[in-house]
């Protein structure tokens, strides 16, 4: 089976979008249904909810606006700091989090397939926006740890956001949403961001290959956040914290400094002073 795959060509990272040209590969497609992207799911996150509810078991609205992270330290900063109450979670392993009647944080495990089940699930319970935050490995050469990130663009090279949209090598978080962002966190960095689904699998090859292009940052699931919500017709934005630099001779991990909960609340203020309160 011949597959048309699109081939990268990355220049600047001033947050245009990357010029690309086409090139073919053999191989098997994917997803492995062709056409799928028009077909219509046969169990929606809707229908899920319904039968919850008609088992006694219905969620509550959820928060017009969501703050979604990966990280237990934020969300346990956020309930020392902030008045909530907990909701019933969108996801097994997940936390939600009201903090005010239009605003709340949501705490998933890490990865794509996460990403997107909470998406679905809180957009159907009513939440209209969405702002990632977390920390991510730091690919380009002037990111040290503790770094601030907003995230122009995500590379995807994770598998859940290619069975919502056609291959096209970025995923693009909302540009109104971003340049709020961007306003709140002046002193923080633009750029791409690499989206994987294998973080044992980032190879020495890849990152190289990937700075040269002027790729900032790897983490695990902006590129599913920013395809998801734009199918469900919510905006969308991310940005990081730099937890581990992975451009040196060796691997520098930082995941105990002061700088990441630091950064990480940092974050989660600009992220609060975007959304409604």
């Amino acid at each position: 089976m011949t597959t048309r795959a699109r081939c990268l060509r990355y220049g600047a990272i001033n947050g245009s979008r990357p010029e690309w040209s086409r090139c073919h590969h053999v191989g098997m497609a994917f997803p492995n249904h062709e056409g799928k992207h028009a077909g219509r799911p046969y169990v929606t996150a809707r229908q899920f909810l319904d039968y919850h509810e008609s088992r006694g078991n219905a969620q509550s609205p959820a928060p017009r606006a969501v703050v979604v992270t990966w990280q237990a330290r934020l969300e346990n900063w956020v309930r020392e700091r902030r008045e909530h109450c907990d909701l019933q979670p969108a996801g097994a392993g997940s936390v939600l989090l009201r903090l005010t009647p239009d605003l709340g944080l949501a705490r998933l495990p890490i990865g794509a397939p996460a990403a997107a089940i909470a998406v679905e699930e809180l957009s159907a319970r009513g939440t209209e926006l969405f702002i990632g935050v977390g920390a991510v490995g730091g690919l380009g050469g002037r990111l040290a740890a503790g770094d601030l990130v907003v995230c122009s663009a995500a590379l995807r090279d994770e598998g859940t956001s290619h069975h919502y949209a056609p291959p096209e090598p970025f995923a693009f978080p909302d540009p109104g949403l971003t340049t709020r962002l961007r306003e709140a966190l002046p002193a923080a960095t633009y750029g791409p961001s690499w989206t994987t689904d294998a973080p044992y699998r980032e190879t020495s090859e890849e990152i190289a290959k990937y700075r040269a292009e002027g790729i900032l940052t790897v983490e695990m699931e902006a590129s599913c956040l920013f395809t998801v919500a734009r199918i469900a017709g919510a905006p969308a934005a991310a940005a990081f914290v730099v937890s581990d630099v992975l451009h040196r001779e060796q691997w520098e991990p930082n995941f105990g400094s002061p700088d990441l909960i630091q950064g990480l609340w940092t974050l989660f203020e600009a992220a609060e002073s975007c959304l409604p309160s």
